[in-house]
């Protein structure tokens, strides 16, 4: 019976449904219809986890089965599509076996925190791949390999720019997050080239600067714990 606690597990089994569907249509060489799923994906996991928080209706079952769902349309589906970008070469099989068995890693690993990732965020793989895919400016296998090192380091990247512990369901951001993919997943791409170089420079400003505020926060309240 479907109430409102369920809504969220609901929701999440139908993001893993979409992004299951994404994998597949890549093997029939349907890659752009792939990439609409991913950002529909990426809209009804922002929305999960709002209703989960709104409802109250967090779990360690709904938890897991978040993440577990997120690795198929963050990691599964960009991997396979930017082997396809790069021919298959050795260094992007390298990188794609690594970036897809931390990702599983960090599940057993890695305690999630409402206030910062634990390493480089896997959804900015995935921003840049797909980004890079709708752009066609294919980014080296050589550089996506340096990517993998602030992934598999512990640095503590900041969620978001608010202050740490500050609610995600507050204000207008999570709205952001929820539409933005959503306009993306039929957006006629061709017109908006310039909005995924956009993306594409914004995740690579990111990786320079996205430790920076949790270090701020620390040095300014004079705490450890960061």
């Amino acid at each position: 019976m479907l109430t409102k606690k369920s809504l969220p597990n609901l929701v999440t089994l139908t993001m893993g449904v979409v992004a299951s569907i994404a994998i597949l249509l890549i093997g029939l060489g349907q890659d752009l219809l792939a990439i609409r799923l991913v950002f529909l994906a990426l809209s009804l996991d922002v929305l999960d986890g709002y209703l989960a928080r709104k409802l109250n209706a967090t779990s360690d079952k709904g938890a897991l089965l978040d993440r577990l769902f997120d690795r198929l349309y963050q990691v599964i589906v960009p991997v396979i599509i930017y082997l396809k970008l790069t021919s298959g070469s050795i260094l992007s099989i390298i990188y794609g076996a690594v970036l897809i068995t931390v990702s599983y890693w960090r599940i057993a690993e890695v305690k999630p925190s409402s206030a910062w990732f634990t390493g480089l965020p896997l959804n900015i793989h995935t921003l840049v791949i797909i980004s890079s895919y709708l752009s066609e400016l294919v980014i080296p296998p050589a550089v996506m390999l340096l990517l993998l090192v602030p992934t598999l380091l512990p640095i503590k990247y900041a969620k978001r720019l608010g202050e740490p512990g500050q609610s995600t369901n507050k204000g207008t951001f999570w709205q952001i997050r929820l539409v933005v993919p959503l306009i993306l997943a039929f957006m006629p791409y061709d017109e908006i080239t310039w909005f995924f170089y956009l993306l594409l420079s914004l995740a690579f400003a990111y990786v320079l600067v996205g430790w920076i505020p949790p270090w701020m926060w620390a040095r300014r309240k004079g705490t450890n714990q960061y």
